[in-house]
């Protein structure tokens, strides 16, 4: 995969699902320290304590280098080029967006800054993170996906990743997908990465497309998979 000649870390982009991360780091410690000191002796604790520790390092591992290149990977797929106009969906602290931008994108990026799903949820560290990359042109603006601010056919580039199975009922998913592509423009390229719900958007797309495509990721965690639709 290209993305993996350039591996960096940076903690600056949040991790994902903190709460979840943090639990299952402190879980593994508490099960597995006991037992490789020899205060426990159990052999069923000590595995529980590694399967905990192993998926909450896991997780870790993808928000601070593993996110970094899927970026990218998004974008390849998106087919983002040079002066396209790009909607990155629940942009958080602003990995998509920044990257987009660098690329000479157009860039609007909307979220509602959740901190349950990504640590230090803010608009002020997408901001942040702006300067600190060098990027000053990214409209910003906070809305829910459900109902998107925007006139139909607004944009050559529509990308989310891993926010749309946060939104209860999948009556509310369908919405937040049919909003996606309604502000998408005719040829421009929807790319939805998420951990779960994906055959859901891929069904509510297929009544609008015929050209709707799904490739799986194995190095994120949840596994995860991506919608790719190109509208005609």
């Amino acid at each position: 995969m290209k993305g993996l000649r350039q591996i960096k870390f940076s903690t600056r982009y949040g991790i994902d699902a903190p709460f979840w991360v943090a639990f299952l780091i402190i879980i593994g410690l508490l099960f597995t320290i006991p037992n490789i000191i020899g205060i426990a002796n159990n052999v069923y604790g000590l595995i529980y304590g590694i399967i905990c520790l192993f998926i909450g390092l896991w997780m870790f591992i993808y928000s601070t280098v593993i996110k970094l290149f899927h970026s990218d990977v998004m974008l390849e797929l998106a087919k983002a080029k040079h002066g396209d106009e790009l909607l990155d969906v629940g942009t958080g602290r602003g990995l998509l967006a920044i990257s987009a931008a660098k690329r000479g994108c157009q860039v609007t990026a909307t979220d509602i800054w959740s901190k349950w799903d990504l640590g230090g949820n803010e608009k002020t560290k997408l901001q942040s993170n702006m300067l600190m990359e060098g990027v000053s042109q990214v409209d910003i603006l906070n809305a829910d996906v459900r109902e998107l601010p925007f006139q139909d056919e607004n944009f050559d580039v529509v990308v989310s990743n891993f926010v749309i199975h946060n939104i209860k009922g999948a009556k509310e998913r369908q919405k937040a997908v049919l909003e996606m592509w309604r502000v998408l423009r005719p040829n421009g390229t929807l790319v939805i990465s998420d951990i779960s719900k994906t055959t859901e958007y891929a069904t509510v797309l297929k009544a609008t497309s015929s050209e709707v495509k799904v490739k799986r990721f194995l190095y994120t965690f949840p596994f995860s998979k991506a919608v790719i639709v190109q509208k005609r």
